[in-house]
């Protein structure tokens, strides 16, 4: 069988089933016609065996074969188990005569001879089946029956007359009667068996134990029972074997460990074990039976037996749908299990020896096993065990990069592995790899095909870390081979980085797989998130990679017309930057100077240079830190007209958000801001200080830090109380003292104005004094005359009051009348 001419009822034919084997003498055309009848009902005819007085937990239906009667199909003591299989279970002689006298003249001394060989053995089954219809009348079939009975006058039970095919009562009592024989013959069987098994298990600590004829004999149990379609009993036998396999291996560095079991882990490898070319193997030889033949023998078992196992399900009326992908996961499975224990062997044993040809078994295997699955259904698509899938081809891959290495270390073990892989059958796996093995060229391409295969798998199953170390894999080998690099596998997607450490070896695995990518002029997202992964990993210690990270974000900046956000590139969901806000003045006047201490933590593991620092008012009453966090049941709403502020429910505030778009220059937006010359890692602290130009009530909305190149928000402030700011205008007093006094034109006269601050003003204020009128005229300090005047007054403290004077003269013109040389001119006062 090869593998291109795989079908399901191929691998089913590959098991030859254990007959139970009926040998028959005497006239066999007599009993040709029960023959088919027999092997009919038995095969089909699930029975119920009782053994010790016990209904065996299955069913059995045995597979009957008629052949004639020889001196060795007889069962003595001198039977092995093994050869059990071989022997008749039951011995039928055949008589059809027309008369007594035809049968004591030409039958009976040829049955007397058969019983005499079969009397000389011990526990012979055996029956004498007498056809009657030759006879001509009832009374001549009497005489013939009473002749025989005469004859074998203790062993009536044995006798069955039938008279007729058509006589459906001699017929169940006859099919009864041979179910009765069989069972008491395979109960004999099966108990001398299992003393023989148990007999060998108990000395297997003994230094003269023959593994190899216990495992024999244990498969060849299993197949019989197999044979009795009874094949969950017999895959259950099979497992124990693996399991005693397994233990082997641990007890193998055990100081009392017996001889045969470092005799058996060392046998050598001489043949080529595989999935299809050891499926027509029906038992095992001494020379396969090293650890890895036995494995690859037991895995082929446990797939024809999955395969019998579906075909039978198949035929039933309860067939689940989800049949085809149930077997072909559990095949997946066996397969897994059987890769990862002669791994494990090879490492327990230290077993370099043999670690060129267990790749290559492996290699194989896993090919051969998922084409096997190909058969039940599309195993590339299948859903309920991607994962499955994934570690198989991961094996391969494995594997065949094991098998790279360790030819590159020692190149005088190609040859050998070369015309290991030219034993027959020859396979088209050994053909490409026996091409890999000759061809470092060729190793390389199928390194690349293996690893294409598993990245899908793996990525399908959602095992992106894996993917991520294949890949190193792959290009440490190419690098090593002087190969060309396949730059666009590499695929550093930021899910693939989240799945990933954040620690120095992570960092250093990544700078060895990327070295070629880092190096190139690539300024996308996915290369900036790597980049700023690896400084992450080693909190910036590598200035080399912090300098290409700022390099490659000052030309993403530059291309977008913006610095790049830190939070579109990093993979770590934590803050980058923790800020703390100590307690400040809360209540504002209008031209008072408010004072903020922040201290700010940098995770970033490395300077910022020329950083701007925001803290970010909001007075929008649906947009605070707390509303956003919806951890606050009130918010602040701040009503202009009384110049007021109020706590209003969330819920009122739902209904009445405003449709305006707010930017930096909106009346409800309040920055202060501040730029430092380096801002390096750690605790920064800094101090914030700006005019109070906006009246309302605001919240710290954000802290927005940033540079040419870079920018970061966060909302993650920490502060004792709500970072809330009430800016509120109280109105200066300016009086002028003498304003009811009559202005004469022509005369300078003196302007009195009282000026009253009704909080700290601490910084040098302008006083504006304008006329109502264009006649008015100030002197100014300069000793001219203006139409207006402008004074700066020094800082004032809270009711601090002064009085200024000022020269102020009515110009002389026509408005004036003749009457009327006086008039009253008002003058207005800004401050």
């Amino acid at each position: 069988m090869d593998r291109d001419s795989l079908d399901l009822n191929g691998l089913s034919r590959s098991f030859v089933k254990n007959s139970v084997i009926i040998s028959h003498a005497g006239v066999d055309q007599s009993f040709s016609v029960y023959q088919h009848a027999l092997v009919s009902h038995f095969s089909r005819s699930p029975l119920v065996w009782k053994i010790n007085n016990k209904p065996f937990p299955h069913r059995l239906t045995l597979p009957l074969k008629f052949v004639p009667y020889e001196d060795k199909l007889c069962f003595g003591p001198q039977i092995s188990p093994t050869e059990i299989t071989k022997i008749a279970f039951l011995h039928v002689f055949n008589i059809n005569v027309t008369s007594a006298d035809d049968y004591r003249q030409n039958v009976r001394h040829n049955v007397s001879d058969w019983f005499a060989k079969l009397n000389s053995k011990s526990d012979i089954q055996w029956i004498i089946v007498v056809n009657t219809n030759r006879a001509k009348d009832r009374k001549t079939k009497a005489a013939i029956m009473e002749k025989i009975k005469a004859d074998f006058a203790k062993y009536t039970s044995r006798l069955f007359e039938l008279p007729d095919t058509s006589d459906q009562n001699a017929f169940v009592a006859f099919v009864q009667g041979i179910q009765q024989f069989l069972f008491t013959h395979l109960t004999l069987v099966m108990e001398i068996w299992d003393k023989s098994l148990k007999h060998q298990y108990e000395r297997r600590k003994q230094h003269s134990w023959e593994p190899f004829a216990y495992f024999s004999s244990m498969t060849e149990y299993a197949r019989v029972f197999w044979s009795f379609g009874t094949i969950e009993y017999a895959l259950s036998i099979f497992d124990d074997l693996e399991k005693l396999i397994h233990e082997f291996v641990l007890r193998s560095g055990e100081q009392d460990s017996p001889k045969w079991l470092a005799q058996l882990l060392n046998t050598r490898i001489e043949d080529r074990p595989s999935l299809v070319g050891n499926f027509s193997v029906q038992r095992i030889e001494k020379k396969q039976a090293h650890y890895l033949g036995m494995r690859n023998y037991l895995l082929c078992q446990h797939i024809i037996m999955s395969i019998h196992l579906y075909q039978q399900k198949m035929k039933s009326n309860d067939a689940a749908p989800s049949l085809r992908s149930d077997y072909a996961v559990g095949i997946m499975q066996r397969a897994l299990i059987t890769i990862e224990a002669v791994k494990e062997f090879n490492n327990l044993m230290n077993n370099k020896r043999d670690i060129p040809m267990t790749c290559c078994w492996t290699w194989w295997t896993v090919s051969e096993s998922l084409s096997i699955c190909q058969l039940l259904c599309d195993v590339s698509h299948l859903n309920v065990a991607p994962v499955i899938l994934a570690r198989l081809h991961l094996a391969r891959f494995d594997a065949l990069h094991i098998l790279a290495k360790q030819l590159r270390l020692n190149p005088e073990d190609s040859s050998q592995l070369s015309e290991w892989l030219s034993i027959k059958p020859i396979s088209l796996e050994s053909k490409v790899l026996k091409s890999a093995v000759e061809s470092t060229e060729q190793m390389c391409t199928e390194m690349e095909k293996a690893h294409d295969v598993c990245v899908a798998s793996l990525n399908h199953a959602n095992r992106h870390r894996f993917v991520l170390n294949i890949t190193h894999q792959l290009f440490t080998f190419l690098r090593n081979s002087n190969a060309k690099f396949p730059l666009h596998k590499l695929s550093m997607t930021k899910s693939l980085l989240k799945t990933m450490p954040a620690q120095v070896s992570t960092a250093r695995m990544l700078k060895s797989l990327c070295s070629e990518l880092l190096e190139s002029d690539s300024i996308t997202e996915e290369m900036l998130s790597l980049l700023f992964f690896i400084s992450q990993c080693e909190n910036g210690k590598d200035m080399e990679i912090n300098k290409k990270l700022m390099e490659k974000c000052g030309k993403k900046a530059k291309e977008e017309g913006g610095p790049i956000n830190l939070q579109s590139i990093s993979i770590s969901d934590e803050e980058l930057f923790n800020v703390k806000v100590e307690n400040f003045e809360a209540v504002q006047n209008t031209d008072s100077i408010l004072e903020i201490r922040t201290m700010i933590d940098s995770k970033l593991g490395f300077e910022l240079e020329n950083v701007k620092v925001e803290l970010c008012f909001s007075g929008d009453p649906t947009s605070s830190i707390a509303q956003e966090s919806n951890l606050s049941v009130l918010s602040l709403q701040h009503e202009k007209k009384e110049n007021i502020c109020r706590l209003v429910s969330e819920l009122k505030l739902k209904n009445q958000q405003s449709q305006l778009s707010i930017d930096e220059n909106s009346a409800l937006t309040f920055i202060i801001q501040t730029t430092l010359p380096v801002l390096s890692p750690g605790e920064n602290e800094i101090l914030f200080r700006t005019d109070i130009t906006k009246i309302g009530c605001f919240v710290l909305e954000k802290v927005r830090i940033s540079t040419e190149t870079i920018e970061y928000e966060t909302c993650n402030v920490v502060t004792r109380r709500p970072a809330a700011l009430y800016c509120i205008a109280t109105p200066h007093s300016v009086t002028v003292v003498n304003e009811a006094q009559h202005f004469f034109a022509g005369v300078m006269q003196n302007l009195e104005i009282d000026v009253e601050a009704k909080c700290d003003i601490p910084r040098e204020t302008p006083l504006e004094i304008e006329p109502s009128t264009p006649n008015f005229q100030f002197l100014s300090e300069t000793n001219e005359w203006v139409d207006s005047l402008n004074i700066t007054l020094e800082p004032f403290k809270s009711n601090e009051k002064r009085r200024i004077h000022v020269k102020v003269w009515l110009k002389i013109d026509s408005t004036i009348c003749e009457s009327a040389a006086v008039q009253k001119r008002s003058v207005s006062c800004l401050l």
